[in-house]
């Protein structure tokens, strides 16, 4: 339907124009990203997605064949499209390859530490204090 329809944005082309949330985007927050992507735009943070050759090259010269030994902790939102690896087998790689990984769920999607800050830090100190890190 997406194609059918002309794309995320019907023939504009382009996302509409609407107002943040406040609740996700505070005004000092989000003014402060759109000012980074005004200088950088969004290549930098999607070049990781563009890198495929040397990402695959690199990984078949890791050390230890890319296995973490250190701990590990993912924070997983449950509403994630992308990212959410309890409800599928996207985590997988990442459990096979972490030697001691933590998993934390939050209800969130994919801007976890924007929709669930406070919760992603409480996460974040609780594994780094029983982790005597």
């Amino acid at each position: 339907m997406i194609t059918h329809n002309g794309g995320w944005f019907g023939s504009a082309h382009h996302a509409p124009t609407v107002q943040p949330d406040l609740a996700l985007w505070p005004s000092a927050d989000f003014k402060t990203l759109v000012e980074a992507f005004r200088i950088t735009g969004f290549r930098p943070g999607n070049s990781w997605y563009l890198n495929d050759i040397a990402n695959i090259a690199y990984a078949h010269e890791a050390p230890d064949g890319g296995r973490l030994r250190q701990p590990v902790l993912f924070i997983n939102g449950d509403f994630d499209g992308l990212c959410d690896i309890n409800h599928n087998r996207f985590g997988e790689p990442m459990r096979n390859a972490c030697q001691d990984l933590t998993v934390t769920s939050l209800p969130s999607g994919h801007w976890l530490p924007l929709e669930r800050k406070a919760e992603v830090i409480d996460a974040m100190r609780s594994w780094l204090k029983t982790r005597a890190l």
